[in-house]
């Protein structure tokens, strides 16, 4: 049986934290990195570890330092203090865990839950799909459409790629980042299965910052880094990707979701400014630019 674990980065969230821990049954080990030490003394289980930080480290920091100092696994799921996991969930991903050899990452899908904990969205793989690298890039290849606690790494592969990028991002990013770097690097299989529920907040940093310069000069770096990679780690016969069309159809998704934020908080004249703020991508997807100058 492989060992699965779910690290938990938290900040002073005590009840979210103590929701999601009770959908992780006790067979499955939980590592929390306290960031801040807000949850001394409050768990006692046996599955259970916890790390306290009396200095408040960065978000993604604290994520990096929720898998660095975590017990000894085979596979890790990394998972906001936030989300939840589905009833009986566990069991469907240990049985498919353990079925599968030689596999780097498992996607499973999640719902999207607002703070009332309603289902707002949901991803899901319409079927089952093995890749090798680096073709599991082509199913998020414009975007990264399932969340971190619905994916689980086999840890030793993790720690051969790195994990999250806390020096270049701050608020956004990383994670895709490190999901994409993942399928261009190892061996994946998509499931299609619904596991979690990540959170979506209204009034959240991602609505105070995607319609800024900052939120798209990180979605550049990301973009950057994965052309980078791909370029020193691809033979000619694997790099066949269309990086021009990839870099601007990120970029180009990200402003029009800044846009539509604007416009749906009626921020009508930040439309405008916030547009020609932005470099234009001219190679993403010509039903993409017709979106963003429909929002205009």
């Amino acid at each position: 049986m492989k060992k699965i674990l779910v690290a938990i980065p938290t900040y002073n969230r005590i009840e979210l934290l103590k929701k999601l821990i009770k959908t992780i049954p006790n067979n499955v080990d939980i590592h929390i990195s306290d960031n801040g030490s807000f949850s001394k003394d409050i768990f006692n289980q046996n599955n259970l570890t916890l790390v306290h930080h009396d200095k408040i480290y960065s978000m993604f920091e604290n994520w990096n330092l929720s898998i660095i100092n975590a017990p000894k696994c085979d596979f890790i799921a990394i998972t906001s203090d936030d989300d939840l996991y589905e009833v009986d969930s566990f069991y469907i991903i240990e049985k498919i865990i353990n079925s599968y050899e030689d596999i780097d990452m498992f996607i499973f899908g999640n719902n999207f839950i607002n703070e009332k904990d309603e289902i707002i969205g949901q991803y899901c793989p319409k079927e089952y799909k093995i890749f090798n690298a680096p073709e599991g890039l082509n199913e998020f290849l414009y975007g990264v459409d399932a969340r971190m606690p619905s994916i689980f790494f086999k840890k030793t592969f993790l720690d051969s790629i790195g994990y999250f990028d806390d020096s270049n991002f701050k608020f956004t990013a990383a994670d895709s980042e490190l999901i994409q770097r993942a399928l261009l690097l190892g061996k994946v299989v998509f499931i299609p299965k619904i596991v979690s529920s990540y959170r979506v907040w209204s009034g959240s940093e991602t609505d105070k910052k995607i319609a800024t310069k900052e939120w798209m000069d990180q979605i550049d770096i990301w973009t950057n880094k994965i052309i980078k990679l791909a370029n020193n780690k691809l033979s000619s016969s694997q790099n066949t990707f269309d990086w021009k069309k990839y870099k601007d159809e990120i970029y180009a998704r990200n402003l029009l979701g800044g846009l539509n934020n604007l416009y749906k908080n009626r921020n009508y004249k930040k439309v405008w400014e916030h547009f020609t703020s932005c470099r234009y991508p001219k190679n993403a997807m010509f039903k993409t630019k017709i979106r963003i100058f429909k929002t205009l």
